[in-house]
């Protein structure tokens, strides 16, 4: 019954007809998943554009009430379980699954994390990577990349169990040509590679515009690696050894050279924080997790606190909101607050002195 629909409907190209046969059959609920997985089966060795009036038949039967998102995926997996024996006549059969899946997820007949579902920890992999890749391909990176980051879908968990690192899904990503749905991986990966290489604010700027979509210029984790790669290469520049860095007060010379150093990148930070105080309180707790990696080296987290407020990176405002912010998010705030807290005693009456003077 569902062939003699779908050869008639493929063959007189009539989708109106075919929904009214459809509903015609009074399939039971039971059956639906598998008059689904015909549909898709039997458009598999056929061309291009029978796969695809094939996915706007399953679409119109979606919205016309006749299937849900549920039937879809059933029929979705129960096709994926035949594939050994279709590849035997369909060899690409995957790459067609992976459209159908791409096509029900730009009609929104099932949502990024409902298909992510049942392919987690690399069940049936790379076919979540090829259903991302084609609903790329059909409708455009930007697109899935918004799509994707609200699905909040763990990629990671994605990958097969031996591959659920960050640094190898990097790897898997950019093979797939899917890298651009995590730029900000991209680019903490890059970014500190960039600024060894030419350390001047210009050239760091510049290839920041030409890498970093402006829409990320404002998010928090694009500042927090951009404070944490400045943060590793001044430390490095100053190449002092931990164990010196625990038992010391670093010498008038390395001051110094750690205060030029920030007054280098000073345009680059303003650049992206002025004006966003949330911004800034990111760059702080960037600050925080930089100095509790380093297990809090002697009188670092006061030096930095007093230079980004004398060099007007970092405003009143943000040293307060940071005070204040109760989450655990990063490691280290309850040891970061002890080392700066009369520091920030200092600024909250400093604050309030300038404020009776402007009043007066």
């Amino acid at each position: 019954m569902t062939e003699t629909l779908v050869t008639e409907y493929l063959n007189s190209k009539n989708l109106t007809e075919a929904v009214r046969s459809a509903k015609e059959m009074k399939a039971p609920k039971h059956f639906l998943p598998e008059m689904l997985s015909k549909i898709i089966v039997f458009s598999l060795d056929r061309p291009d554009e029978d796969k695809e009036r094939a996915s706007t038949l399953i679409h119109t039967l979606h919205s016309e009430g006749l299937v849900t998102a549920e039937n879809f995926m059933q029929a979705f997996l129960s096709v994926l379980d035949q594939c050994p024996k279709i590849e035997q006549d369909v060899p690409l059969v995957k790459s067609y699954l992976a459209q159908f899946a791409a096509r029900a997820v730009m009609a929104e007949l099932v949502s990024v994390a409902e298909l992510a579902h049942p392919l987690e920890n690399g069940t049936h992999f790379p076919l979540f990577l090829l259903c991302l890749q084609q609903t790329a391909k059909l409708k455009d990176r930007e697109w899935l990349t918004d799509v994707f980051q609200l699905s909040k879908v763990n990629m990671q968990k994605m990958l097969p169990e031996i591959d659920q690192n960050k640094d190898r899904m990097l790897e898997i990503l950019e093979g797939k040509g899917l890298s651009f749905l995590f730029p900000l991986l991209k680019l903490e990966k890059e970014l500190l590679k960039q600024i060894q290489a030419d350390p001047s604010p210009q050239s760091i700027y510049k290839w920041i515009k030409d890498n970093i979509s402006p829409k990320l210029h404002t998010d928090k984790g694009f500042v927090n690696i951009l404070m944490t790669s400045f943060l590793q290469f001044i430390s490095h520049e100053l190449s002092v050894s931990e164990a010196e860095e625990q038992l010391a007060a670093p010498s008038r010379d390395l001051l110094e050279q750690e205060k030029q150093l920030l007054l280098a990148f000073k345009p680059v930070m303003q650049k992206f924080l002025h004006d966003h105080t949330e911004l800034q309180v990111s760059a702080l707790y960037a600050l925080q997790v930089h100095c509790n990696a380093s297990a809090f080296p002697k009188g670092l987290l006061l030096r930095y606190f007093a230079n980004f407020y004398d060099m007007e990176i970092i405003e009143e405002e943000a040293f307060l909101a940071w005070k204040e912010d109760i989450s655990q998010e990063f490691p280290g705030k309850g040891k970061s607050l002890f080392q700066v807290n009369q520091w920030l005693t200092w600024l909250e009456t400093a604050e309030e002195e300038e404020s009776e003077e402007e009043a007066d």
